[in-house]
């Protein structure tokens, strides 16, 4: 669906230059090396909100303390999500250092952790508890290390998942560290198509995957561009797009395909653990399984949320984020470019 004259115009406007950004690019089609694009990408770093973003970066890439970059939603992890959003790249000398700081949590096998050691070894309380409840569940810890126990436990597939759709986004694709984060991805998805954070004793007893923790993987893969794609990335994706159309994107389909959680109803942005209609629509348009008549239930919804003006208002979003994007309960440019988005990956 092509947006009106109006609406474009909107998104287009110069003042935020990651929207048009996206919308020449996204919605017109237009490649990278077209000159008003370039201009666009140029104009990002001397925004508004990157300019508020970067002037809390601390000087080792971090924000907030270093030791926590878990921390909702200040934190490390999520804004050098948030930086992956709005289209920044590693050619900013800002962005490089944040990436080099994340890669810092990154595990053994692949996978990155909430926390780090040195953080870890600062919370002696929650070590403890971490102690004794895996105490109960198993003998050992990983390795003989407790420290490391704990930082296994708290590899997340929808945290890896972020983080590699927001290296990707910024041009880390081809680094070794972001190849074998994407590999752990493809050893750790569910026999139902889906992704559960392996190691957490909350889904030890769990078969069925998580929302959250398969739509992350997946849009990282969507970021992935298709010619780098290998046969075994091509078949984690469709079996985890099976995932959520068997779901019909928000549905049990195991009990009358009754709504699973009102909240993902809610036109949300940005997205970073959470699930929504709205994300899993744009990354199944995306990979081009928007056709499927199983979305059909999921875009009359959004459909139904559109306004006569022809925008979507944002409904709900992060908290105490480093710099909002756009105010609740009013027209929304990045909610009405992502609908915009879904809508033209199914027409």
């Amino acid at each position: 669906m092509r947006p009106d004259n109006d609406v474009l115009s909107w998104l287009l406007e110069r003042e935020d230059p990651s929207v048009r950004f996206h919308a020449l690019r996204e919605l017109l089609g237009l490649p990278d090396s077209n000159p008003d694009v370039v201009r666009a990408r140029s104009e990002i770093p001397n925004s508004k909100v990157v300019k508020r973003i970067f002037s809390k970066q601390n000087e080792d890439g971090s924000w907030g303390d270093p030791l926590f970059p878990y921390d909702k939603y200040k934190g490390s992890y999520w804004t050098f999500m948030l930086l992956g959003h709005l289209g920044l790249t590693k050619e900013d000398e800002r962005v490089g250092r944040a990436a080099e700081h994340i890669f810092r949590f990154q595990l053994d096998e692949g996978g990155f952790s909430c926390y780090g050691r040195e953080g870890t070894m600062q919370q002696e309380g929650e070590l403890e508890r971490h102690r004794r409840k895996v105490s109960r569940i198993r003998k050992e810890p990983v390795g003989g290390d407790w420290v490391y126990d704990f930082l296994w436990e708290s590899e997340l597939s929808c945290l890896t998942g972020n983080v590699v759709a927001a290296m990707l986004r910024t041009g880390f694709q081809g680094d070794p560290r972001v190849s074998r984060a994407i590999e752990w991805l493809l050893q750790i998805q569910n026999q139902d198509g889906g992704w559960l954070c392996p190691n957490w004793s909350a889904h030890i007893k769990d078969t069925h995957s998580c929302f959250m923790g398969t739509i992350c993987p997946l849009e990282a893969f969507s970021e992935v561009p298709e010619a780098a794609r290998t046969s075994e990335m091509q078949e984690a994706i469709e079996r985890s797009a099976e995932f959520l159309l068997m779901h019909r994107l928000y549905k049990a389909d195991h009990h009358d395909f009754r709504v699973i959680k009102e909240r993902w109803l809610l036109l949300a942005f940005p997205w970073f653990w959470d699930y929504s209609v709205l994300r899993g629509l744009v990354v199944l348009s995306k990979l081009g399984y928007a056709g499927d008549p199983r979305t059909g239930g999921a875009f009359d919804l959004l459909l139904e949320k559109r306004r006569p003006d022809g925008k979507w208002v944002l409904e709900r979003s992060p908290s105490k984020v480093q710099a909002s994007l756009d105010k609740k309960n009013e027209p929304s440019k990045w909610i009405t470019l992502k609908a915009l988005i879904a809508l033209k990956g199914r027409d």
